[in-house]
């Protein structure tokens, strides 16, 4: 088990962070079943594991600031719509995180954020965040959940705190356009 200094932990965490956002004091009712985990897209290329940051803001953890596991969901909301405790709105959760994480300096830097950026692109343009190429086009299924999957994600609204996240907020702002004209003209 990794140590924690004094710095780093705080019986008030969780009040500090949820102070403004009563919603995010439900998170306490985590009965740990593991079901965000198991169908979380984030979790299947990464060590992201909202499992274990959930855990380590209950234990009053600030380390979980400077984790770059926090940055790697993808806040579609898979896990919100599986938990069998309906009113933990784990997206939100991971949004506080990532601005209070920049608010106290510890925001992924430039280089950081490609790995991001990366995964997100090919979700964008292929439909899966890993490098395997498709064999063929979506089937309409994946398409509907790709669409609901990007329509939830807010990814555009993560970046607002960091001067270094411009262009790469540029860059997303971009490929959403992208795949919105895409949508349009495949209903056309």
């Amino acid at each position: 088990m990794q140590e924690t200094s004094d710095e780093e932990w705080s019986y008030d965490f969780l009040e500090s962070l949820v102070k403004d956002v009563e919603e995010n004091k439900n998170i306490r009712q985590c009965i740990d079943c593991g079901k965000c985990v198991g169908g979380c897209p984030a979790s299947k290329i990464s060590n992201f594991n909202i499992r274990k940051i959930i855990r380590k803001i209950l234990r009053g953890d600030k380390s979980v600031l400077k984790d770059s596991d926090i940055w790697y969901c993808f806040l579609c909301e898979r896990c919100k719509r599986v938990c069998p405790k309906e009113n933990i709105n784990i997206p939100l959760l991971i949004l506080n995180l990532r601005n209070e994480s920049f608010k106290r300096g510890y925001g992924p830097r430039y280089n950081d954020l490609t790995k991001y950026v990366e995964m997100s692109e090919r979700f964008l343009t292929n439909g899966t965040v890993l490098d395997e190429p498709l064999d063929g086009p979506l089937d309409e299924e994946r398409v509907k959940e790709t669409d609901i999957i990007c329509d939830f994600a807010r990814i555009k609204y993560v970046f607002k705190a960091s001067k270094e996240s411009k262009n790469v907020k540029t860059k997303i702002d971009r490929l959403i356009n992208k795949h919105e004209n895409k949508k349009k003209s495949n209903k056309e």
